[in-house]
């Protein structure tokens, strides 16, 4: 029986350096089933777009993909590009690749399929990658080592994170895009979507990608302070949203407001109010707790 099509999807902007590298990644994979390739240049104003064009014009993809690359006349902007993208999506899965990641085993693909194909009460599945920069491997590991497990649709909305490189889940897009929030951390916001649909299974391989760290990466050019207020203002958008874990989502939020305190007392009074007193007084007594305990 011919296993289900999957959807790769890869957003790219500015990543002429390594968009090759993603590309070979993805067509390296010995999937048994048909796999579509969805690539969006969100208007790259660099050589992305030759780099693409170039690659498969040299290079053949497996008779099993279908490719579907295009580049947008108008720079949309990272979360529009991302969800027009999965919009595109027509397969039974989908699998996440930025144009400046890469995978690195063959049978990644084929590994989370067969998984999710057996157990249903599974909406997702991720495992550990390889942290990178322009050189080398910096760190054999991103998910920390209390956090290589399986995950409860509750935990799905806290705040561990689950690399979105590493990620193959069910797709249901359609009703996702319907209320995205306008934030900046659309894997978050994807992950805690999917929690209303099952639990997430760690999957024990670590050499299955890497994470690449440079200089014109979104998210690797902000500092603490601004990562800190945009995880916030995720969580509490998300908050507002009729989840099953809205309460976790919403004590997620009120975490990153106390770190963000620390920085910009401004910011923190500007949303405090949204929180009630005992929401407040009980996390202060679960970190306190935790410290002491140094969990």
């Amino acid at each position: 029986m011919e296993l289900p099509k999957v959807s790769v999807v890869t957003i790219t902007y500015g990543h002429e350096k390594y968009i090759s590298e993603t590309l070979d990644g993805v067509l390296m994979q010995q999937y048994d089933g048909p796999v579509e390739f969805i690539i969006a240049n969100d208007n790259s104003p660099d050589a992305t777009d030759g780099v693409v064009k170039k690659y498969f014009l040299e290079n053949s993809a497996p008779s099993n993909f279908e490719i579907k690359y295009t580049k947008h006349t108008t720079n949309k902007g990272m979360m529009p590009n991302f969800i027009w993208a999965l919009e595109q999506a027509t397969g039974k899965y989908i699998a996440l690749c930025e144009g400046d990641d890469y995978w690195t085993d063959p049978l990644k693909l084929q590994k989370q399929v067969d998984f999710l194909e057996e157990n249903e009460e599974y909406v997702l599945t991720f495992h550990d990658v390889k942290i990178v920069n322009e050189d080398k491997i910096i760190s054999p590991n991103k998910i920390p080592k209390k956090n290589r497990r399986d995950l409860a649709a509750k935990e799905m909305c806290g705040s561990i994170t689950i690399p979105t490189l590493s990620i193959v889940f069910r797709n249901f897009c359609n009703s996702f895009i319907e209320f995205m929030p306008n934030v900046v951390n659309g894997d978050k916001v994807l992950i805690a979507f999917l929690s209303e649909y099952g639990k997430a299974k760690y999957l024990h391989f670590s050499s299955g990608a890497h994470y690449r760290i440079h200089e014109t990466g979104v998210w690797s050019l902000l500092d603490t302070d601004a990562k800190n207020k945009n995880n916030f203002k995720t969580f509490f958008e998300l908050s507002k949203l009729p989840f099953k874990h809205k309460n976790q989502l919403k004590k997620n939020a009120l975490l990153f407001l106390f770190e963000i305190k620390k920085t910009d007392i401004a910011f923190y009074k500007s949303y405090i109010r949204h929180f009630s007193f005992v929401e407040k007084i009980f996390l202060r007594i679960k970190l306190i707790v935790l410290k002491i305990l140094k969990v």
